[in-house]
């Protein structure tokens, strides 16, 4: 008795669904579709709206070419100026910079070849060098079992393990 009762629930719930998703699907396809129908109308005063203006400020370091970028002036402003009215800006030398941290931890060599690898660590990032190879500024010039010669803007160090 009581399957037959579910079952006399059951079936028209069911025939609802299905019918009000077979009245969505064919009102969807047979009907015309609804468009707006108002319409809005804005009227723009054009004495109101004023000129916006500004300027770029690129004094940023060039990614490619590592050298700052320098503002050019507006308009013909170069072209009014002569040559000997320019002033000559004095060029500034540049500061040396400290040696970084250099510290040599060993040497791996290959027993086929004579090629030598040294593991050096510039500035607290460890890497991988050949002779003549150039880390952060650092130039390798030899490696040896228990040091190695390293240079920096032209001078030249022995650091040993």
């Amino acid at each position: 008795m009581k399957k037959k009762n579910t079952l006399y629930i059951m079936v028209p719930i069911v025939v609802l669904v299905w019918g009000f998703v077979l009245f969505q699907l064919f009102g969807s396809f047979f009907s015309s579709p609804n468009y707006a129908k108002e319409t809005i109308e804005k009227i723009v005063n054009i004495d109101e709206i004023k000129k916006d203006t500004f300027s770029i400020i690129a004094n940023y370091r060039d990614p490619f070419l590592g050298k700052k970028v320098r503002n050019k002036g507006r308009g013909n402003s170069r072209s009014n100026t002569s040559a000997n009215s320019r002033k000559r800006i004095p060029t500034q030398i540049k500061a040396e910079k400290p040696w970084p941290i250099v510290v040599y931890n060993g040497m791996i060599k290959n027993n086929n070849s004579d090629r030598r690898v040294g593991i050096v660590k510039v500035g607290g990032k460890e890497y991988l060098v050949k002779e003549k190879d150039v880390v952060a500024e650092v130039t390798i010039l030899s490696i040896n079992k228990n040091e190695v010669n390293v240079r920096f803007q032209k001078e030249s160090k022995t650091i040993t393990k």
